[in-house]
């Protein structure tokens, strides 16, 4: 039985829009509070540790089950179409074939795929804290200090009440009138051994040192602790392959660029475009 099925564009594509179904599902099934609770257990724990907080929730196991099959099917399907139909086109130095650009694409996009495979099994370094001015904490061999929150939007609709919502809810619903990434810093030192390093960190804009990069993921006022300022959640994450990452990414978007300009050209000598 032949299995050409398997590196075949349409499998591609059907395993694309089945991922994008699964994140959707994923994204409804995290606005249930046992579920995002489960959720922010497994993304604080290495993979060796999940059967516990799964056994809370069997469905999120069920997800997650279903989200590695079709990324393993999709994996399989780009190293396929790589190795069958890719590679020659490379081996016989067709530089003109519009296909050309594909070959990078693809083993970018399964180097993106080991890589985060080694990071969720191996790695994961990454530590969470939620503080106020002057408290700190461990990260690896990093100790980092929170030195000064400078916080220039309304407080009071970060104030928590004594059920922990507040008037502007959670940081991902807020409107910008409400809350301003761009005005809203907070001031860490870093140190590691003898050395030490200070720095502004914002939400989802980190500070980054060696392979230490320090996001803050929230800003809010706890109930009855409003004399002590403005509370931050922080995420430090310390691991070795994430400038790996960053040049895969960087590379795969030039990829993209250039085998939309190679289309763009063949498509301008075919007519297509005036």
């Amino acid at each position: 039985m032949r299995m050409n099925w398997l590196f075949s564009m349409r499998l591609a594509f059907v395993l694309l829009m089945l991922l994008s179904l699964w994140f959707a599902i994923g994204v409804a099934m995290s606005e249930y509070e046992l579920y995002r609770q489960v959720l922010r257990a497994l993304n604080d724990l290495p993979m060796s540790q999940w059967l516990q907080s799964l056994t809370a929730a069997p469905v999120v196991g069920f997800w997650l089950v279903g989200l590695f099959g079709l990324m393993f099917l999709l994996g399989l399907n780009t190293a396929l179409c790589s190795w069958r139909d890719l590679l020659p086109t490379w081996r016989n130095k067709r530089w003109r074939s519009p296909r050309i650009m594909m070959l990078p694409i693809h083993i970018l996009t399964l180097l993106v795929f080991i890589f985060h495979g080694v990071d969720l099994v191996f790695v994961h370094g990454h530590d969470s804290a939620v503080l106020h001015q002057g408290e700190r904490f461990n990260s690896g061999r990093y100790q980092i200090k929170l030195v000064n929150v400078d916080y220039r939007d309304d407080v009071s609709l970060i104030t928590e009440d004594e059920t922990g919502f507040s008037p502007a809810g959670r940081i991902t619903r807020r409107s910008v009138e409400q809350f301003d990434p761009r005005k809203n810093t907070a001031y860490f030192i870093v140190q590691d051994g003898e050395q030490k390093i200070s720095g502004d960190a914002e939400f989802m804009r980190p500070f980054r040192w060696k392979d230490l990069y320090i996001t803050v993921t929230d800003f809010r006022v706890p109930h009855q602790e409003e004399a002590l300022g403005v509370q931050v959640k922080v995420l430090a994450v310390h691991n070795p392959l994430v400038n790996y990452f960053f040049a895969c990414y960087g590379l795969l978007l030039v990829s993209l660029l250039l085998q939309g300009l190679v289309f763009w050209r063949r498509s301008i000598k075919k007519g297509g475009r005036r």
